[in-house]
């Protein structure tokens, strides 16, 4: 930042404090608490503005909180993506923050806007519409920002170490609320199990690339094993499949040895012994509920796919518009079961819904991102030996075959890897603190 434009800067800020010192002087009069929190408040929200670092690391580090923040305000998360966008403008104003070229994962990101308005162009979905196209936007945006950023001299490390930190905490608190007997499947600051495992999931392989360069290798190994356990309290038959290409993935890439990799799964095993044997009753109670849903479950989503490969089928090129899943997929359907306590809004696959909603050319352009993040993070470990970037491969590869489980594009991991990827492949040699 220049010098005139930091003197712009501190002469906003002294305005701001004093137009702000007459309102906070009567509200501390009249309701000194709520004083106080808007002081806080205000604090807080300066401070990401001045510094757009710290307002991408707040994202990256409450998005796996999303349903814990909601009782305090349901639109936190996107204030906070506003607040990392507008952060991120204001350092643009005093030019570039890197002078490196093009990011070829932006340029597809920018491709599926294009497919995206093209989409709603033909298809007008209402209401439905425009939710899609904003939880879009709001990621595409993220997406956007953290590239530009960690390009610019915020290190891809420390994002991943706060999104391990984060998730492991997360863990915590879903494994601690399964004890309690608030739910019999662990889930917690992500209300939906399956999602919170697709979180989780994406922080494993950054675990165990962290552990590396880590002071401390056994605090990785704790991370990872708390993340795991909680990966495998969720019952999601979809990370469980994800895991499984991660353990091949990660030792074919030497992302973990086979000494490492037998102790951790010692440790596992250890662990889930220990689970089974302190609770029986509610492991037992957990499994008979998950069976007794399973083939329900399974029927659903067999005919949702159905539905969704239909829709695409009815509309290959651009697909019937974002929103319209939620809305038309039952007209696709042959048959859907009445009786059920929860709606049917999703596809429970990502790429079908993608496609039903964009059509071919949107589910490439949407791939194109993925296997283009996919390629920057393993040149990067190619060139450098870097193991973040193996690790970024990794998750990418256990995310995107996780991601045809469930319906993920609406949540961060998937862009997170993404903007990791397109960074890594910037990079000349591995980032540092």
């Amino acid at each position: 930042m220049s010098t005139a434009s930091a003197t712009r800067s501190g002469r906003g800020i002294v305005v701001g404090a004093v137009a702000a010192a007459p309102v906070l002087g009567l509200l501390a009069g009249f309701a000194p608490v709520a004083a106080l929190l808007g002081v806080i408040a205000l604090v807080v929200v300066v401070a990401l503005l001045l510094r757009v670092e710290w307002a991408a690391l707040a994202v990256v580090g409450t998005a796996v909180f999303e349903d814990y923040l909601a009782p305090v305000d349901p639109r936190v998360m996107k204030a906070l993506a506003l607040l990392l966008v507008g952060s991120w403008m204001l350092r643009r104003c005093t030019g570039r923050l890197h002078d490196g070229g093009r990011s070829t994962v932006l340029a597809c990101a920018l491709a599926f806007v294009a497919v995206l308005l093209a989409a709603t162009a033909l298809h007008t979905n209402g209401q439905a519409s425009i939710d899609v196209l904003l939880r879009y936007a709001g990621f595409l945006a993220v997406l956007a920002v953290l590239t530009d950023v960690m390009r610019a001299g915020l290190a891809p490390a420390r994002v991943a170490r706060v999104y391990v930190l984060s998730c492991t905490v997360a863990s915590a608190c879903g494994i601690t609320e399964y004890i309690m007997g608030e739910d019999r499947r662990v889930g917690g600051p992500i209300g939906d199990p399956n999602d919170l495992a697709f979180f989780l999931l994406a922080a494993l392989p950054l675990a165990f690339a962290l552990r590396g360069s880590a002071r401390r290798a056994w605090v990785y190994d704790l991370a990872a094993g708390v993340i795991l356990l909680a990966v495998l309290g969720t019952l999601s038959r979809g990370a469980l499949v994800g895991i499984a290409l991660i353990a091949v993935a990660a030792l074919l890439m030497g992302l973990i040895r086979w000494k490492v990799a037998l102790g951790f799964a010692a440790l596992t095993v250890v662990g889930l012994l220990v689970v089974l044997t302190a609770f029986p009753q509610m492991i037992d109670t957990s499994l008979s509920q998950k069976g007794h849903v399973a083939d329900q479950n399974v029927s659903e989503r067999l005919d949702l796919w159905q539905s969704a490969g239909r829709m695409t089928l009815e509309n290959p090129v651009l697909g019937l518009g974002p929103g319209a899943f939620s809305q038309q997929h039952r007209d696709f359907a042959d048959s859907l079961p009445i009786n059920i306590n929860h709606t049917l809004d999703v596809a429970h696959n990502t790429y079908l819904e993608v496609s039903s909603e964009t059509g071919v050319v949107g589910l490439l352009v949407f791939l194109s991102i993925l296997v283009t993040a996919y390629a920057g993070a393993r040149s990067h470990w190619r060139r450098t030996g870097d193991p973040l970037g193996a690790a970024v491969c990794v998750a990418l590869l256990g995310t995107a075959v996780a991601a045809a489980f469930v319906t993920e594009q609406y949540f961060l991991p998937l862009w997170l890897l993404a903007a990791l990827g397109a960074a890594l492949g910037a990079a000349v040699a591995p980032a540092r603190e």
